[in-house]
């Protein structure tokens, strides 16, 4: 199972105390970093929101975020009565110092800063994280399900691209056999119209050609193209976070690729070894958004 690192999720909770609105984002990351943005009431389930959600999420920047309504019967309200004594002895001196009487409201005092707060009311901490949890708990799943739905959409695409590059290397195969066989030919020409100008030790000119003829051998890199190619299917399989092993592969790949093309001078074979380059790439930058 593929999971993308690139997911939402969004769950909610109304009973008789209120209503809670949770949100679970994410995008790609090499390790888990989560930010937390909860009320300043909830500031103590910080911590055991934090550990729930890393329990089941390995990997990804993610962003969570808690939304909580509560009903009238749970809310306080809190007047901070010498702050507003103060302010109407302060009115009623001013009053008489101008012999003026300004009109003061009510609403005008309660807007000040510092007269009044309105906070949830300190409830049973157990209850509000069973509350919490059930909340939690049915976020993660559509969270992971919104990544699952995206990882195989992203393993749909990785086996095209598999399948590209094993129709490449079933290409470069022959291709590379003629063009050796070819400039084996050429080389061993052009030797012998050198050794007839002047006197070269035959064992010697016999092991240049070998080792001539070894720098031409791509078998090696075209064997192992196809072992990754095999091993790549059998990732995909797996059930076990893929994103690091892929990665990996992506770069052995590439360094098979590299060192055909570095290996033989043939204009077909250097285009297809720059097609191999280029499918390789899209599979490493899929491997980056992948669990």
């Amino acid at each position: 199972m593929i999971l993308s690192l690139t997911g939402y999720g969004r769950a909610e909770l109304t009973d008789e105390t209120g209503q809670l609105n949770a949100e679970l984002r994410s995008v790609n990351n090499r390790f888990l970093q989560l930010n937390v943005r909860i009320p300043s009431s909830y500031s103590w389930a910080e911590m055991q929101i934090r550990e729930f959600i890393s329990a089941r999420i390995s990997r990804g920047s993610l962003n969570f975020s808690l939304e909580v309504l509560n009903s009238e019967e749970e809310t306080d309200i809190e007047i901070n009565l010498p702050l507003l004594r103060k302010l109407l002895n302060l009115h009623s001196e001013l009053s008489l110092q101008t012999a003026k009487d300004t009109s003061l409201s009510f609403n005008g005092l309660l807007s000040i800063p510092g007269i009044m707060k309105i906070r949830p009311k300190e409830g049973d901490k157990e209850a509000l994280w069973k509350r919490l949890e059930k909340v939690l708990q049915d976020l993660i799943d559509n969270f992971i399900e919104s990544r699952k739905r995206e990882g195989d959409r992203l393993k749909t695409a990785l086996i095209c691209h598999a399948d590209t590059l094993a129709e490449i290397v079933s290409k470069v195969e022959p291709l590379s056999a003629d063009y050796k066989e070819t400039a084996i030919a050429k080389f061993k020409e052009r030797i012998k119209e050198l050794s007839e100008a002047a006197e070269i030790d035959e064992s010697r000119l016999n092991t240049e050609v070998a080792l001539w003829t070894d720098r031409l051998d791509v078998t090696e890199e075209i064997v192992r193209l196809k072992s990754h190619l095999e091993e790549l299917k059998n990732i995909l399989d797996s059930e076990e976070p893929i994103g690091r092993r892929l990665d990996f592969l992506a770069q052995e790949l590439n360094r098979e690729a590299n060192t055909l093309s570095s290996k033989i001078d043939d204009v077909q074979i250097t285009k297809l070894a720059i097609d191999l380059k280029c499918e390789i790439e899209k599979i490493r930058e899929q491997a980056q958004n992948i669990e």
